[in-house]
């Protein structure tokens, strides 16, 4: 990466008070080995250096931000997502005046990942709001599915662990009519608290949270108190694959307001709902899992996504819910391990 970069990064990381960086270096040589001793949450590497990062993702998988000094060739994104490429900076302007926004840019691009911490005035808890916080979920689980998928949903939350800190959402093509039905069958199925959505729900820990069926929800980030909240409203929005609920509008915005902290997961169905929200999910460093052909009754959907190239792992219906289980407990450790963010680039 340009010394000229590689200053102006360092220089703008430097002056978030919840960001590190840990490292700069020249060149890409040892990547994998300081990602292994210094644990960033996210690594910025020039185009110069794709050649390291499968070696990079295989010994220490971390969100990556490319960075390149002339526009990206189309498909190189989708191409890299598997090594944890999540998206690209543009490069760094001459004029002096375009500075700003290219820094803006950059610091959005972080923040998908690692929201900016509150003031510690904010963040000091009162006996009224100290409740609220114990609910806050840590990330969010997106589940779409469309047919074949109220028994696929059923049979993955049966296998929740109780204890899961995230929060769960449940988009199935259904007519609204049906909704009740489907929530009364997931309470059956699991221990986790299960309800259908209303016209704005506060999403919570351990909560399945249901969209009702014949219409489109997403996704917002709000205050109560001093704590940062998520909720499920109702969007006008159209759905890009004309299906309701839409898969791909709530991923997307799943994507937009937790950033890494959320698990995309696309069981069977028919038609391609869900490839642009897992598209979404991985761009910002979230992770998305589909379901397998064998034990989908329609692979359509979960084909798409993998045909894009936007599926981290293709599971069996019954080994869906180990890894949610597995990948929110990792979460919350990696988490307390680390007080604040930090950053390595080369």
């Amino acid at each position: 990466m340009p010394i000229q970069v590689r200053l102006a990064l360092t220089r703008l990381v430097q002056k978030q008070p919840d960001l590190q960086v840990v490292h700069a270096g020249p060149d890409s040589d040892g990547l994998a080995m300081q990602a292994r001793r210094l644990h960033p949450d996210l690594v910025i590497v020039a185009d110069s250096c794709l050649s390291v990062l499968e070696t990079l993702a295989r010994q220490y998988p971390v969100p990556v931000l490319l960075y390149s000094s002339t526009p990206l060739l189309q498909g190189i994104l989708p191409q890299t997502a598997r090594w944890g490429v999540y998206n690209a900076i543009s490069p760094l302007p001459g004029e002096s005046s375009a500075i700003e926004g290219w820094q803006e840019e950059v610091l959005y691009k972080i923040r998908v990942l690692h929201p900016p911490l509150l003031s510690k005035s904010e963040r000091t808890p009162t006996p009224a709001t100290y409740a609220k916080a114990l609910a806050l979920p840590r990330g969010l689980v997106v589940i779409g599915a469309s047919t074949g998928g109220v028994r696929a949903v059923e049979e993955l939350v049966k296998e929740l662990e109780p204890s899961i800190g995230w929060a769960v959402v449940v988009a199935v093509h259904l007519p609204a009519h049906f909704t009740r039905a489907l929530v009364t069958r997931l309470q059956r199925a699991t221990l986790l608290p299960v309800e259908a959505a209303d016209t704005v729900s506060t999403l919570e820990a351990g909560k399945i949270t249901v969209v009702p069926g014949g219409c489109n929800m997403v996704v917002q980030s709000a205050h109560t108190g001093p704590w940062r909240i998520w909720q499920l409203v109702i969007t006008d929005d159209p759905s890009p694959s004309f299906d309701e609920p839409s898969i791909d509008l709530l991923m997307r915005s799943a994507a937009q307001v937790a950033g890494a902290q959320v698990i995309g997961t696309v069981l069977t169905g028919m038609g391609h709902d869900g490839t642009l929200g897992a598209q979404a999910i991985r761009q910002r460093g979230g992770a998305v899992i589909v379901q397998d052909k064998a034990s989908s009754e329609i692979f359509s959907m979960p084909n798409s996504v993998i045909q894009a190239g936007w599926a981290n792992k293709v599971l069996s219906l019954g080994n869906l819910a180990c890894y949610i289980n597995e990948a929110t407990t990792k979460a919350y450790a990696s988490q307390r391990l680390r007080a604040g963010a930090q950053t390595v680039y080369r």
